[in-house]
């Protein structure tokens, strides 16, 4: 990516595996933690935070961080690898003083970012031409919603969740009002969290589809969403309204066909997707795939 000309670009969640633990140097435990400490950072296994935002430091153009489920939200789990578990809000609060000190981004040249917020820093908004980008914290496990089992404490991360939710969802309207203001031909969103994922729950994300729907229907141009999470690239249009009977005349939704959901690689998959933005293409967004060849497995072609 160093060997590209970036206007910036964006991780948009996981710096780590979801079943290792979230390794951080001592500090004061944040406020609201009820998980006891168990992931201290020593000289076998350093602080898994520090460690990223050293790579990220390397980049030279802009890079901008939003969280994933495994960064934070996960940290609580019973499964995570030799029970070494820890609080969700105190590593999500960790995370939000290391990465989020100042307006601006990332990486060795900056830009000036908006943030939402010194409660949501990470939630925030820039421009680049004709487009407007909104980054916000909608991790994974549906949402932080936790069930009091393999998801953490019950109480806390129900507590969070609606907290965090509402300020999402408020900071989603006030983007696109942005957008509108600024005359932009586009809005791209980035997320962590797969709201489409058929093989997790997603419950919880209901709001956020919604509000997505009801802007980019009101939105004269073009929508795109990215997410991480699920580790494979893919394009599609998933958002419908709240039609019964379609275009088609058929049972069922429109889709909405102005939005674009661009999931990015992941886990195994280490290669990273870039997007060129035309004004006068009314797409907008054109998206390339990028496989970095050192990543690429050896395949095990079909037996005749």
């Amino acid at each position: 990516m160093n060997r590209t000309n970036l206007a910036f670009s964006v991780f948009d969640g996981d710096s780590k595996n979801g079943s290792e633990p979230c390794y951080a140097d001592p500090h004061p435990p944040a406020p609201g933690s009820v998980t006891p400490e168990m992931a201290v950072a020593d000289a076998t296994h350093p602080d898994i935070y520090k460690y990223a935002l050293r790579l990220f430091g390397r980049f030279r153009d802009p890079a901008v961080y939003l969280p994933g489920d495994n960064d934070w939200t996960d940290c609580d789990r019973p499964a995570t690898k030799d029970g070494k578990v820890s609080d969700s809000t105190d590593r999500l609060a960790y995370e939000r003083a290391l990465y989020y000190p100042t307006d601006r981004s990332l990486g060795q040249h900056t830009i000036p970012q908006i943030r939402q917020s010194t409660a949501y820093p990470e939630n925030v908004r820039w421009s680049r031409g004709p487009v407007t980008f909104i980054g916000l914290n909608i991790p994974g496990s549906d949402n932080n919603f936790a069930d009091g089992g393999k998801n953490g404490p019950a109480a806390q991360g129900q507590a969070e969740y609606a907290a965090r939710n509402a300020a999402n969802l408020e900071w989603l309207r006030a983007g696109f009002a942005a957008a509108k203001e600024a005359h932009s031909k586009g809005v791209m969103i980035v997320i962590q969290a797969d709201m489409w994922d058929p093989t997790a729950t997603v419950t919880h994300f209901a709001d956020t589809k919604a509000e997505l729907a009801r802007q980019s229907i009101a939105f004269d141009d073009q929508v795109v969403l990215v997410n991480g999470d699920s580790h494979s690239f893919e394009m599609d249009k998933p958002l419908t309204d709240a039609t019964t009977t379609n275009a088609a005349g058929s049972a069922g939704p429109n889709v909405i066909e102005n939005f674009t959901r661009v999931t990015t690689f992941g886990d195994v998959q280490n290669h990273w997707v870039s997007a060129t933005i035309d004004a006068k293409d009314p797409n907008v967004f054109t998206f390339h795939q990028h496989l970095v060849t050192a990543n690429l497995p050896t395949y095990l072609p079909p037996t005749p």
